[in-house]
């Protein structure tokens, strides 16, 4: 069980040397909303998984030079959890 959802602090980054991201900068972002497949848990072309909408922290252009895009539908397996922020 993942503790991805809505609010969570995320890194974009490649799921393998051979699955990469759309996102070329590794950005970072925070889950806004889930995504449609992430809803049904259904499998497409990306595989099996969830999608959620990221916001980034920062406009971002994707591997194909479009953009910039201040939000996208990532899938899951391309997500890291942020570390928590320590707080006294």
């Amino acid at each position: 069980m993942s503790d991805f959802g809505i609010g969570a602090q995320v890194f974009v980054h490649d799921a393998s040397g051979t699955d990469r991201a759309a996102w070329p900068a590794e950005p970072s972002g925070v889950i806004v909303r889930a995504g449609g497949s992430a809803l049904a848990g259904v499998w497409g072309r990306g595989g099996g998984g969830r999608m959620w909408w990221v916001e980034f922290d920062e406009p971002q252009s994707n591997a194909e030079g479009d953009g910039p895009f201040t939000t996208a539908q990532v899938h899951e397996k391309y997500l890291e959890l942020a570390p928590p922020v320590e707080t006294d």
